[in-house]
């Protein structure tokens, strides 16, 4: 691990790294257009490198230090920073998961808490950014019918790969996918949780994660039922 500070937002925090992974020396993020993007869809805050290789993903505290102090030393302070339950922690664990189940995400560079109470942007986490990569969901809603299905094709047989891991995605939706160059998959918003361990309880989680909404309709969410039910008892057959 190691002590970076980096100045965003106008001034400059100090991070406590754990597993650094070809970081620079001196780390500097500023937001841009890209990570105002990024932000319209989540309640995260999103910073570049100035030489355009890294993101670097931000939560902040859930609870205001004045207003709720309490709530706010024991959760956000002592639980997420000292304790290892930060977001960042969270995340770089799901991400060697996808990994480790067959699917592609960002290079990870590293993970961070600040130990500064003064600071509540206290959960840091730095990946690739993947300078030519679209969002799923504006990838999605640009298709015409044929190329959504195929696209949910695709989609359903990573999820059930995740399933057969033992695995569920805890926020399915298409704007935790990023389409890259190739048109390949790339799952960036990664938290993931272990399936139930009764046989007859995991289908019934796997299916109720897939929701209307964050399908983008009913037509899709029951393909998505079917092609991942499919995928899935076929595994455990084969």
């Amino acid at each position: 691990m190691t002590l970076l500070d980096i100045p965003f937002d106008e001034r400059r925090r100090r991070y406590l790294v754990f597993h650094p992974n070809g970081l620079p020396q001196r780390l500097s993020l500023a937001s841009t257009t890209t990570t105002a993007a990024f932000e319209a869809v989540g309640s995260s805050r999103f910073y570049i490198s100035a030489d355009q290789r890294i993101l670097a993903k931000v939560v902040p505290d859930k609870f205001d230090r004045r207003a709720t102090p309490t709530k706010w030393l024991l959760r956000d302070y002592l639980e997420k920073r000292w304790l290892g339950q930060s977001d960042a922690r969270k995340e770089f664990l799901s991400l060697e998961i996808l990994r480790r189940a067959g699917l592609a995400t960002p290079r990870c560079h590293g993970w961070g808490v600040s130990l500064n109470p003064g600071n509540r942007n206290g959960s840091l986490l730095l990946m690739e950014h993947m300078q030519d990569a679209r969002p799923g969901g504006e990838v999605f809603d640009a298709l015409d019918e044929t190329a959504r299905l195929a696209f949910l094709e695709r989609f359903c047989r990573q999820v059930a790969r995740l399933a057969h891991a033992g695995y569920m995605h805890r926020d399915l939706h298409y704007n935790n996918l990023l389409i890259d160059r190739d048109n390949n998959i790339v799952w960036i918003d990664t938290h993931v949780r272990r399936l139930p361990t009764k046989s007859a309880d995991q289908w019934p989680a796997l299916r109720k994660s897939l929701t209307v909404n964050k399908l983008g309709g009913a037509r899709y969410q029951a393909f998505a039922e079917r092609r991942i039910q499919a995928s899935y008892h076929d595994r455990l057959s084969g």
